[in-house]
């Protein structure tokens, strides 16, 4: 009878006050939610650069002449670059 009751108190104590006690159980569930979160965010950005990067592949020089127009706003000799106010 001795044994269980230890045992009890002991599960008891673990159960509050140890090192993985509910509330940091709980803790770690949500960070692992927020982490997931960013995972997909990272994972769809992911995707949408491999598919830029297969665009660029595909037509490279139409991808290049786009990126230096819209990244680095450079313009051929004799035009203009209007810009507008968001």
């Amino acid at each position: 009878m001795l044994f269980f009751l230890l045992m009890l108190f002991f599960t008891a104590y673990n159960l509050f006050f140890g090192r993985y006690n509910l509330t940091e159980i709980k803790k770690m569930k949500d960070n692992m939610g927020e982490l997931d979160k960013k995972l997909k965010a990272l994972k769809n950005e992911n995707m949408k650069l491999e598919e830029e990067l297969e665009l660029a592949e595909k037509d490279s020089d139409f991808q290049l002449e786009k990126l230096v127009r819209e990244k680095m706003q450079l313009q051929r000799p004799n035009e203009r670059i209007l810009l507008f106010k968001e």
